[in-house]
């Protein structure tokens, strides 16, 4: 999805770390990738979201 279409959307940032996070896991996909380590990367991404996404909604 270009930069463009992202910014007319007006999702709050946890939904567009979200839509990014699931677009690079489905783009990590070299044969060359550390599985493990990517395993890591995208569950302590994941965790920050959450953690945003609690905050945010403890606001509103």
């Amino acid at each position: 999805m270009p930069n463009s279409e992202l910014q007319q959307t007006n999702k709050p940032l946890h939904l567009l770390a979200r839509q990014y996070l699931m677009i690079l896991q489905g783009s990590c996909t070299d044969s060359s990738t550390n599985y493990c380590e990517l395993w890591h990367v995208l569950t302590f991404l994941h965790n920050l979201i959450t953690a945003s996404e609690e905050e945010y909604l403890r606001e509103d």
